[in-house]
């Protein structure tokens, strides 16, 4: 004979399971990030897989309730999913233990199925959680006279426990504790409440004995990813997991998401390197006259204004750099060298920082990237770079690095369409490292031969001469599309590109 039961712990038990449901969502993401970034794909299939186990679950469990309305098996089903969800930091951790070297050195095949296996991960706990809902509900009919109000009220602690999992997890847990400490701790609140309502049955000591699961895992698994001698600082923030590591030639390296991204690099004694694209920035101020300032959209680490000001210096540039992050601002004077009075770096969105500023700037450089490797599709459209002109002295120009295989990728040329849709004088130059490219756009020509100015001992003169004599207008760009705010899909030339190069390695 099922079990009576309380319906103010059923309310309690509802609000429990919705916000361990979407506590879960998010955390599919940022465990998602790392190896396949955030872009529009990749949210769609992660909120397309949870729907559908969502669809499934409801289904199922209306089945199984009709059948066997009991609260015990109700309890059960959300006890399996809090085991489950104690289980995936680690079992995340063994299915993408071997992609940490970045998606580009990653062949096709193990793209796809791991992002099957991650997302299958998320699933069964997604699937589980998912039958409380119409388990409850059938509870309901069964025991109140009022099933109509009851099921509402049901419905709204529901609701009420998804938003405090959605803003708890993304204002909360997440940058103050981490990703596995948010799953641990909604996996054990599962278990608990879980246990608590088979406190009456033979369930009740192994269910109990459960908490110690996700306790287990966490002082097990908790700052692991941290650790590690060459690990200087590390943080989960509100935009992403975020390292400062110290390498063996002892420079030091701004990373983001489990090694995913190296977005700022500072490197003994502020050496100039080959394969660094952001020197080439450095040429900058050579083919402007009378350079005065200069915005850095995506400072990160500040390398670039650090570099600025240590190089440029006979210019007396002044420098401001833009940072989303907030928690990655003070990284810049802590680890990369980067002095107060060298820079001002203020704490917004580039586009809106560049819609709102009065001031007008000799040179912009854009060198903001999601996850490495994507470009933010609002900061790649003929609008935003329409604001730039805007934001441009007489004479002015600004650059932009393009991370593309091949210089006739389209995604490159897609980008040099739409500065050129703006800039009559838009440039593709080849820069340091194996896949960077810089755009140019200007309202006037630039010519390469001011670069001679520079000096025979100033360390600029060998990036100097990586680069061509004459700069050609780029004005062919058949296989490119006019990004706009209406179609930039930046993700899917991204994904396009990479995916292609992976299809055409030989195994």
């Amino acid at each position: 004979m099922p079990r009576p039961f309380s319906q103010p712990f059923l309310y309690v038990y509802v609000g429990v399971t919705g916000a361990s449901v979407m506590a879960l969502e998010l955390a599919a993401s940022r465990f998602l990030a790392p190896f396949f970034g955030t872009s529009m794909i990749v949210w769609a299939n992660i909120i397309g897989l949870i729907l559908l186990s969502l669809a499934l679950g409801y289904w199922t469990g209306g089945q199984l309730a009709d059948r066997v309305p009991d609260i015990r098996v109700l309890m059960l089903l959300s006890l399996s999913a809090g085991t489950w969800s104690s289980l995936i930091p680690l079992w995340g951790r063994l299915v993408f233990g071997s992609l940490t070297n970045g998606i580009l050195n990653t062949p096709l095949h193990t793209i796809l199925l791991s992002f099957l296996a991650i997302l299958l991960v998320f699933a069964p706990p997604v699937f589980l959680l998912a039958m409380v809902s119409p388990f409850a509900v059938r509870l309901i009919a069964s025991a109140a006279e009022s099933v109509g109000k009851t099921a509402g009220n049901l419905y709204a602690f529901s609701t009420v426990g998804s938003l405090l999992g959605t803003f708890g997890t993304a204002f909360g847990t997440v940058p103050f504790w981490g990703t596995q400490e948010t799953i641990f701790f909604w996996s054990g609140a599962l278990i608990l409440v879980a246990a608590w309502g088979l406190r009456h049955g033979p369930w009740r000591f192994p269910a109990f004995a459960l908490l110690l699961l996700p306790l287990a895992l966490y002082a097990w698994l908790g700052g692991a990813e941290k650790s590690g001698a060459n690990v200087l600082w590390s943080k989960d923030t509100l935009y992403q997991y975020v390292q400062v590591l110290r390498y063996p030639d002892q420079s030091v390296a701004l990373v983001y998401n489990e090694g995913g991204g190296i977005q700022s690099l500072a490197r003994p004694g502020d050496a100039l390197n080959a394969g660094d694209y952001f020197d080439d920035y450095l040429l900058l101020p050579y083919l402007t006259d009378r350079p005065r300032n200069v915005l850095v959209l995506g400072s990160a680490g500040g390398t670039i204004p650090h570099l600025l000001a240590h190089y440029d210096g006979s210019f007396g540039l002044k420098v401001t750099g833009v940072e989303i992050d907030p928690w990655v601002i003070p990284l810049d004077y802590r680890f990369f060298g980067l002095k107060e009075q060298e820079a001002a770096i203020v704490n917004q969105d580039a586009r809106i920082f560049a819609a709102q500023t009065s001031e007008r700037y000799s040179i912009i450089i854009v060198d903001a990237y999601t996850q490495q490797i994507y470009i933010p599709f609002h900061l790649a459209t003929e609008e935003f770079f329409q604001t730039l002109r805007g934001d441009l002295q007489p004479g002015g120009l600004i650059a932009m690095n393009v991370n593309a295989l091949t210089p006739d990728s389209r995604l490159l040329q897609s980008l040099a369409r739409t500065v050129r849709a703006v800039f009559p004088f838009t440039y593709v130059v080849k820069t340091g490292g194996s896949y960077n490219y810089m755009l140019l756009g200007s309202l006037e020509p630039l010519s390469a031969s001011r670069l001679g100015a520079i000096a025979p001992d100033n360390p600029l003169r060998r990036v100097a001469a990586a680069w061509p004599r004459r700069l050609t207008p780029a004005v062919d760009q058949a296989d490119g599309m006019l990004l706009t705010d209406d179609r930039a899909p930046t993700e899917m030339l991204t994904d396009a590109m990479i995916f292609g190069y992976a299809r055409n390695l030989k195994p």
